[in-house]
């Protein structure tokens, strides 16, 4: 194996967890070629997250989470009184603000695309929903939602997004089957 010498001065601080980890590990040397190694690999790992899993981090961080097991979420709210919930939705613009969050960007300054692909990432990162998807048509976009939460979320999720698109300042048509949700977003330019 070919070897190269480094030279270094470091802090008290460092100093002595070098010196610690050495006793731990046998070497300086180890102990540094496990460090770099450890740094390899951590930029590696979170560079290779999808931008879900790097929201889920920065949640965790600013200690915002919290987990609920989807089904026990289901049942909570089918047996909740919606219509405050709704209200709340409507008054806090939680949608508006979460993709605020999510895109680290005010919502006037995103493009309706830009909202569309944080809808379906925000989807994917709650994971109240089966399936969000869309289709760029020529004068609107067709985000389509699926899931199987029940009626009270198809309220929810309406109501989220008639706010959204409203203080965004787009039209949108909803349609409601049982389980999936139909969103005919117009595009700025095609109503303005």
């Amino acid at each position: 194996m070919i070897t190269d010498r480094i030279s270094t001065t470091t802090t008290q601080k460092h100093w002595e967890l070098l010196t610690k980890y050495a006793k731990k590990f046998g070497t300086q040397q180890k102990v540094l070629e496990l460090a770099l190694e450890n740094l390899d690999n951590n930029s590696k790992t979170i560079t290779e997250l999808i931008p879900e899993e790097k929201i889920w981090i920065r949640l965790k961080r600013e200690n915002v989470v919290c987990v609920f097991e989807k089904n026990a979420f289901k049942l909570l709210i089918e047996n909740a009184n919606i219509e405050p919930i709704l209200e709340y939705f409507t008054q806090q613009k939680l949608m508006e603000s979460s993709i605020e969050y999510f895109l680290q960007s005010p919502l006037k300054e995103l493009s309706l695309k830009e909202i569309i692909d944080a809808i379906i990432s925000s989807g994917k990162l709650v994971n109240w929903l089966d399936k969000v998807d869309y289709k760029d048509e020529v004068n609107h976009y067709l985000l389509v939602v699926t899931h199987s939460s029940g009626p009270n979320i198809s309220k929810l999720l309406v109501t989220a997004f008639r706010s959204l698109f409203k203080n965004y300042g787009v039209k949108a048509e909803i349609t409601i089957s049982p389980m999936t949700i139909f969103t005919k977003i117009f595009k700025k330019e095609s109503h303005g």
